[in-house]
């Protein structure tokens, strides 16, 4: 019989093994490990894990289910049978696996996306839409962007209908998606299937212009929109081949590096977009407010410039009619000749 000294140093030499790369030789010091019974959970689950590695996928999921069916201590197997399933694709298991683990490990974002995939590439699509969702507490673009991600992982394995299915959820959550739509094209078109590629890039021309209008509202975009949705905007960018929403994009380009601190940026995109449309009242706003932060206390010129940006959009707000939010502009207006310097984004 082992003692815990010598077992201890038997595991230690199959490390060195392994490290050295003499997977048989580890191989068979485990085995002999396991035939003499001494602490069989830590050695089984050496083993599988080895096994694992060296993509003996069936070995390996004997000694995790073994782990589960006949040991106390079988957290650990768990967590690496539900990995094995996932990558076997034995998808119905997995999500098996993942919803016992997350009984005493709800927090596991690993666990959560491993339950996710497995719920959408066993076509439960429904089920799997709605627990996305609540992964990122219902945040749309959030999910998009994960999903996105995953579908660029699958991509490079050339995982093809992977990654349609996961395009699928996209489509289930925000309805048209251009990033989507571009992700399908070119899985068509790495597939060969370039009709179907065609097919898609007509239906992205036709749907971008009424997607970007129905997504961007200057009216709810400071208090509703946070970095994670601008950047996602942004990406849009790509579509606009006929340069058609320069004005918003600029905005969101601006207030994306005022976001991250990138001040002097912003200022470049603000008064590039009072230059495209001096008719709206945003860009002024949004210049106003960054030349009051680079303003401080030391450079009233840049404070008279700010002034003077408040002041043209509390005109074009008195012309729309807008009195409250022209009153708004003589408030900030108030504060600059009272000496406060108060900037933010509304």
């Amino acid at each position: 019989m082992l003692d815990n000294i010598k077992h201890i140093i038997c595991l230690k030499s199959i490390d060195r093994d392994i490290s050295e790369k003499n997977f048989e030789l580890a191989l068979e010091k485990l085995n002999q490990l396991i035939n003499q019974e001494y602490k069989l959970t830590e050695t089984l689950l050496k083993r599988g894990k080895l096994c694992h590695n060296l993509l003996m996928y069936d070995d390996a999921y004997s000694d995790f289910t073994y782990i589960i069916t006949h040991c106390a201590q079988k957290k650990d197997a768990y967590y690496e049978r539900v990995k094995l399933n996932f990558e076997m694709g034995n998808f119905y298991e997995a999500v098996k696996d993942s919803e016992k683990i997350l009984t005493w490990d709800s927090d596991n974002f690993n666990i959560q996306r491993i339950k996710a995939l497995s719920l959408v590439f066993s076509s439960q699509e429904n089920i799997a839409k709605d627990y996305l969702m609540s992964i990122f507490k219902s945040h749309k673009y959030k999910t998009v962007q994960f999903l996105l991600q995953e579908t660029a992982i699958v991509l490079t394995q050339d995982e093809f209908a992977k990654g349609l299915k996961l395009l699928q959820i996209i489509d289930m959550i925000d309805k048209d998606n251009p990033i989507k739509l571009l992700k399908e094209a070119g899985i068509y078109e790495l597939a060969g299937q370039i009709d179907k590629k065609d097919e898609v890039l007509k239906q992205l021309d036709s749907i971008f212009p009424k997607y970007f209008i129905s997504h961007f509202k200057f009216t709810d975009m400071y208090a509703d929109k946070d970095l994670m949705e601008i950047c996602f905007l942004l990406e849009l960018k790509i579509f606009d081949s006929q340069n058609l929403f320069p004005y918003p994009m600029l905005i969101l380009e601006g207030y994306k590096n005022h976001s991250e601190g990138h001040i002097i940026d912003a200022k470049e995109c603000f008064e590039k977009a009072v230059e495209i449309n001096p008719l709206k009242p945003e860009g002024y706003i949004l210049l106003a407010q960054t030349l009051q932060l680079m303003s401080g206390y030391d450079n009233p010129d840049l404070m008279k410039d700010a002034e003077k940006n408040y002041r043209a959009a509390m005109e074009i707000y008195q012309k729309q009619g807008l009195n409250e939010k022209a009153d708004e502009m003589k408030r900030q207006l108030n504060h600059i000749k009272s000496g406060s310097n108060i900037y933010s984004y509304k």
